[in-house]
């Protein structure tokens, strides 16, 4: 999936939570945050903290990789235009 902002990356959170059967207590408790944390980022907060962000990312199964932005017109096909 190629994410292009913070509600992108919160519903991936979501998604591997749900995916793994855990509550947001569950994730919170699993990354030693509160379950507040974890329902902004699932809202894709912009003020979320990168390390918790790619730490959740983790909890829920799922690493960040990073590539170059391509030109739009490649970029328009990989999301659909979106």
């Amino acid at each position: 999936m190629i994410a292009l902002d913070a509600i992108d990356i919160g519903a991936q959170i979501r998604s591997g939570r749900q995916a793994n059967a855990w509550s947001q207590q569950d994730l919170a408790d699993k990354m030693g945050v509160s379950r507040q944390w974890v329902v902004s980022a699932e809202k894709g907060s912009p003020t979320a903290q990168i390390r918790l962000v790619i730490e959740a990312l983790r909890c829920v199964g799922y690493v960040c990789d990073m590539v170059p932005e391509a030109s739009d017109t490649l970029l328009d096909q990989v999301t659909g235009g979106a």
